[in-house]
């Protein structure tokens, strides 16, 4: 495509365009998404990109890729808003700003799933059901770590599966320990568990200064009827809610609901740093880096808003370090999302302020300590490059194999650009062979699949480093002989006594070994390739190893045979879900009957 034909086609459809709101896909010439838009105008705003000469240059590239124009009206602004960041994340357009981390982030889950009468509480990650409670989110599994702690003290809610609570015959430790109430084995009514689930979730929605109150009044009591070990436990139980405070830096009392949005920009780098605080409580912070971006602060905080809240719930205050042009469209659309009025401001004063500010210098900093990490690595990639013959390499990949004596075997590929390592390109390979030792036949399986998929995906990186010497290169160049493919690869031989520090590089077309300085920052830089290499794969080859135990473990229980095992796994997902499953579970799945059930659980339950 041209600049010219693209100037054309969007001055066609511009012709035809109403002055409603609605959403704009702009589409290549193979139909492929470059870019979703949202408009208040669609007329004006598909119109704005018929003046090429004012467009960043990443936008008049688009253009000339432009080859057709879509468009969806919709009722309101709210609603294009809404749309615009569901088709964003279903079609991943090149020219939008994507949030790339995927983050997931936990939360705290009361359920009761199977109706026992007894909620659990459980840290929890993914898509939220009707038939449960979240509270959250929060920025790590650590974060939710110490509240659960906390909450295990004092309200003494059960963390154990229900399959383990409806097999139990006598408490567990936590229980000796405190930190439950044994509803397990009746050691507490399902009216009065009933109270502290409900104290539970007051707490979470920061109604704590009345269970403190409560907690007070009855430590008082028991203190006067001279109980003092009842007293004692209370005041332990005070002193945790108070430990749980102190996280919020002061808001618990103000009973904030709100996340803190800062920005900090350094050229076309942008750190977006967020604080959580929900019903007063401390969520933790999380940050975001958005890089080659031309738009202003308003343009990428209102795309970052739209995708963020896309998985996270809303809170009632979005506090932000810079005013955003469509406000009041977003947070129509964020309210009818959630359900409860949300209000977007940069305004504020006190204590909102005071999180504010030091939300804006965590994103500041953050930048500046970005800044130096991408500036290392881009160095440590320039000089690979030097040292493989290249001009550049943006994109490296890595990879590895592992096995025990040719079971569970498993190859592995992890990749690493300027800005770290990139997960979300890792990925495993299950050797298809049934059982080799042959890791040059391994190496060949993996790197053909990997070059076949990235041929028809137009997705090959700038180098290989394969984890190995003469022989594996050998493998790799006959495989790439083959598919009459090519990509710079480096392997790193192990050197005297299998040492650290003597390893030995060899490039693909090079029987002459490079042995840089045992001090050399380049050589660190590729030790921790490939020790990240060989991280994934021991971790990927124990899951297989597990996974293959547990699969094997069903043929030696009397009764199981092919159908059944099929049944069994089909039904649960996985052989681990198989062995956690209890008798009841068990036997709803087809062909399983309850003599059966009962064997499969007393083999894994001996």
């Amino acid at each position: 495509m041209s600049i010219q034909t693209g100037l054309e086609v969007l001055k066609a459809k511009v012709a035809l365009l109403p002055l409603r709101p609605g959403v704009y896909r702009m589409l290549d010439k193979d139909g492929k998404v470059l870019y979703v838009g949202k408009a208040k105008s669609l007329k004006k705003r598909v119109t704005s990109y018929t003046h090429f000469e004012k467009l960043p240059v990443r936008l008049q590239r688009m253009v000339a890729q432009v080859a057709d124009l879509v468009v969806v009206e919709t009722a309101s602004e709210a609603e294009a808003f809404l749309l615009e960041n569901e088709l964003i994340k279903k079609y991943k357009p090149f020219y939008n700003i994507l949030l790339k981390d995927d983050k997931s982030f936990p939360y705290i889950m009361l359920s009761d799933f199977h109706q026992t009468g007894f909620e659990r509480v459980s840290k929890y990650r993914g898509a939220r059901s009707d038939k449960a409670d979240y509270f959250g989110p929060y920025a790590s599994g650590d974060a939710v770590g110490e509240s659960l702690d906390i909450m295990q003290k004092v309200f003494g809610l059960r963390t154990c599966t229900d399959t383990n609570f409806a097999n139990r015959s006598r408490p567990c430790l936590l229980y000796q320990i405190k930190r439950c109430t044994g509803p397990c084995v009746a050691l507490i009514s399902k009216k009065d568990y009933a109270k502290q689930v409900q104290a539970a979730k007051d707490f979470l929605n920061g109604k704590s200064a009345d269970i403190q109150k409560e907690l007070l009044q009855r430590m008082k009591e028991k203190s006067d009827a001279m109980e003092y070990e009842a007293a004692m436990a209370l005041r332990d139980k005070i002193a945790a809610l108070n430990k749980m405070q102190s996280y919020a830096d002061g808001l618990l009392s103000a009973s904030i609901d709100a996340d803190f949005i800062a920005l900090a920009r350094e050229g076309q780098t942008f750190a977006i740093q967020v604080f959580f605080f929900r019903h007063g409580q401390n969520g933790g912070t999380h940050r975001v880096f958005l890089n080659n971006l031309e738009e202003d602060a308003s343009f990428v905080l209102s795309s970052f808003i739209g995708q963020f809240y896309d998985d996270v719930s809303i809170p009632h205050e979005i506090i932000l370090s810079e005013e955003i042009k469509d406000k009041k469209s977003i947070e129509e659309a964020l309210s009818s999302k959630s359900g409860h009025i949300v209000k977007i401001t940069s305004n504020v004063r006190g204590i909102r302020q005071k999180m504010l500010d030091r939300a804006k210098v965590n994103a500041k900093e953050s930048l500046v300590r970005y800044g130096q990490e991408t500036g290392l690595q881009s160095q440590m990639l320039q000089e690979l490059a030097k040292l493989m013959n290249l001009p550049k390499i943006e994109t490296v990949e890595v990879y590895d194999n592992s096995h025990i004596q040719g079971t569970s075997s498993v190859g592995v590929c992890i990749a690493a650009d300027e800005k770290g390592f990139k997960k979300s390109n890792y990925r495993r390979f299950n050797i298809q062979q049934a059982q080799t030792n042959d890791d040059f036949d391994m190496m060949r399986e993996v790197l053909k699949r990997r070059l076949k998929r990235g041929i028809a995906e137009n997705n090959l990186p700038d180098a290989f480093i394969i984890d190995g010497g003469i022989g594996q290169l050998t493998s790799v160049r006959q495989i790439m002989q083959e598919m009459d493919v090519f990509v710079p690869t480096l392997g790193v031989a192990k050197g005297v006594d299998r040492n650290a520090g003597n390893e030995k590089l060899y490039l693909l077309d090079s029987n002459t070994p490079i042995i840089l300085d045992h001090d050399s920052p380049l050589l660190h830089f590729i030790q921790r390739l490939r020790d990240e290499s060989h991280r994934f794969a021991i971790g990927s080859h124990r899951i297989k190893r597990g996974h293959n135990m547990l699969k094997n473990a069903l043929d030696e229980i009397e009764g199981i045979g092919a159908f059944r095992r099929k049944k069994l796994i089909e039904h649960f997902g996985s052989p681990r879900a198989v062995a956690d499953a209890g008798l009841p579970e068990l036997m709803q799945v087809e062909g399983i009957s309850e003599n059966i059930a009962k064997k499969v659980y007393t083999f894994f339950h001996k």
